[in-house]
């Protein structure tokens, strides 16, 4: 995997340089030379670190950093003259991983970049383990919260038990027996709605129809499924 960096500074011969360096290191490295055009940059690509100054024209790196966060969770190095020990200590409140003061050391510079980065990666891994996707939908096992195209959708407990259970067998048909057994914890009544309730309420929520279904598919006579994704 090769990391991509974001350098963010105005003083262009350091960005040049950092630049020339990364890329030696092997890192691929995208540029900007204040806080709004780097703020562009980061709503059209992926990054995996963002090295960046704080006295910078239109957006310093104090302003860029509170929005940048408020969208992502990216590992943010600042890159700066500002030495003092209150500079620092507000750097670090603003929302930064690290904290690196010029003139830097390029080996320093190269192992703090190599070690966020990895912890970074690290992260990422127990985060994905916690997504599940369908399509257009992102479920968060952990956060029991679901969103379809970036927009949440409110689902009972129940709803979201049903919709956890197919997500994680994808491809698995389950009868209402089951469903109801693992949702529910109990033994299934045959005169027992709530289980259909759930799912005709589920799919609403989804804008899922049973006759053109995208996610939940009904196996007529079996039970219900969420298809493997090709």
């Amino acid at each position: 995997m090769v990391y991509k960096i974001l350098i963010v500074d105005d003083d262009k011969p350091i960005v040049e340089f950092l630049n020339i360096f990364l890329t030696k290191e092997g890192y691929e490295v995208e540029t900007a030379y204040n806080g709004r055009k780097a703020l562009e940059k980061i709503n059209n690509e992926k990054f995996n670190l963002i090295l960046m100054d704080i006295m910078m024209p239109k957006m310093d790196g104090f302003e860029a950093i509170k929005k940048i966060r408020e969208i992502m969770d990216i590992p943010i190095i600042f890159l700066t003259a500002k030495d003092s020990q209150q500079d620092k200590i507000k750097g670090f409140i603003s929302g930064c991983d690290d904290y690196i003061t010029k003139p830097f050391d390029l080996v320093e510079l190269s192992l703090r970049v190599g070690v966020l980065l990895k912890r970074s990666s690290k992260l990422e891994v127990v985060s994905n383990k916690n997504i599940i996707k369908i399509k257009d939908l992102k479920i968060n096992v952990k956060e029991h919260t679901l969103h379809k195209d970036h927009k949440e959708i409110k689902l009972t407990p129940k709803e979201f038990d049903i919709l956890l259970l197919l997500s994680k067998n994808k491809g698995r048909i389950f009868s209402s027996n089951e469903i109801y057994e693992r949702v529910w914890e109990q033994e299934f009544l045959e005169n027992d709605n709530s289980l259909l309730t759930h799912i005709r309420n589920l799919r609403e929520k989804l804008e899922d129809t049973v006759k053109n279904s995208k996610y939940i598919k009904t196996v007529w006579g079996v039970g219900y499924k969420i298809e493997k994704e090709v």
